[in-house]
């Protein structure tokens, strides 16, 4: 497979965004073959951010690649992080690696008609055909009528911890009452706790049987303090979304930060960057995409190289439509459990427009 060239778009997107989004969210990549019908997609985020890396710098320097296996993927990755060290080691160069990368993986897999799933895990019986899921959001009536019955809350801290401990108590206490079948709750803080605070709503919220607190604090706040892993009234620990270089899941490791890692395959240098974050997990700490229920977090889940939980963020509906792609990756979700499709590369394709088609 030769590439031989590549197109990257910023969508205007009419789905609210907020904070950081509306200008820095997802764009999409195109990557064309010496087979003019095989065409690979990824997505990355960053927004023109982004665009400008690739156009600017990364597309020339693989243009004219030749990729004769999977190692070849993994072998571009590294050119494209190591040629980006002046400006990346993380954030938006990391957003648009992984957007390349993506779109190598889905183009290689349709030319040679080998599903991802496969290329990572030889051995079919690994295979997951049924995917656990959760809800990300705080609209627990619209997730129940899916019929979901994991859910993570977004909360956040504006510091008064009586206040906040005492709603949040009252809240899933509510949740558990009203929907006796909901399981797992869990809690995702927007890095706006800090240790002390984490510590203490953990002994008030103990015996509501929450799963995880996420994203307690800053990535470096929590890389480089102490681990607290072991003082939380036997709620888990889970965080590396914001942690877009592979490097820190070594650091991750070695202070036992959190019981499970949460890379968002998009941002952090997309499939060839997670393969490096699960070998230096090498088993020992569960790994969660964040975002995981969309298309390019599925193949992963089913190889069995990661735990059987996807992320289904605010879902709307349970075909989980996508605002700028057409996804076909998800047969039915029925009861909480998804069902993915057969299909080649990731199983969507973006909508007619976004390119010069």
């Amino acid at each position: 497979m030769k590439i031989t060239k590549i197109e990257v778009v910023y969508p205007s997107y009419q789905d609210s965004l907020r904070a950081w989004r509306p200008n820095l969210w997802q764009i999409i990549t195109k990557i064309n073959t010496d087979r003019k019908q095989i065409i690979g997609y990824g997505t990355g985020g960053g927004g023109n951010s982004s665009l400008e890396v690739i156009v600017g710098h990364l597309s020339e320097l693989i243009i004219g690649k030749t990729i004769n296996n999977i190692e070849d993927i993994q072998k571009i990755f590294d050119y494209l992080y190591a040629e980006s060290i002046p400006y990346g080691r993380g954030g938006i160069a990391s957003m648009a690696i992984s957007a390349i990368d993506l779109a190598l993986w889905d183009a290689y897999s349709k030319y040679y008609k080998v599903p991802i799933k496969k290329l990572l895990e030889k051995n079919e019986n690994h295979h997951n055909e049924k995917i656990h899921t959760y809800a990300t959001g705080n609209n627990i009536d619209h997730y129940n009528s899916l019929g979901l019955n994991n859910f993570k809350l977004s909360v956040k801290s504006d510091g008064d911890y009586e206040k906040e401990s005492n709603q949040l108590y009252e809240l899933i206490s509510t949740i558990r009452e009203k929907y006796k079948n909901t399981n797992k709750i869990m809690l995702d803080c927007y890095m706006t706790w800090d240790i002390d605070y984490t510590k203490k709503i953990s002994k008030k919220l103990k015996d509501l049987k929450i799963e995880w607190f996420e994203d307690v604090s800053t990535p470096e706040t929590m890389l480089f303090s102490p681990s607290i892993i072991n003082d939380l009234n036997g709620i888990k620990l889970a965080g590396g979304e914001h942690d877009l270089n592979y490097n820190n899941f070594k650091l991750m490791r070695k202070n036992k930060t959190y019981h499970f890692w949460q890379p968002d395959i998009t941002w952090c240098g997309g499939l060839s960057a997670l393969l490096k974050i699960i070998n230096i997990s090498n088993n020992q700490f569960p790994i969660m995409l964040h975002r995981g229920g969309e298309p390019w977090g599925l193949p992963l889940i089913q190889s069995g190289l990661i735990h059987n939980l996807a992320e289904l963020h605010n879902p709307k509906n349970i075909n989980l439509n996508m605002e700028k792609w057409n996804n076909e990756s998800i047969n039915t979700i029925n009861s909480g459990i998804l069902k993915p499709s057969s299909y080649l590369g990731f199983g969507a394709v973006p909508v007619k427009g976004l390119f010069n088609e």
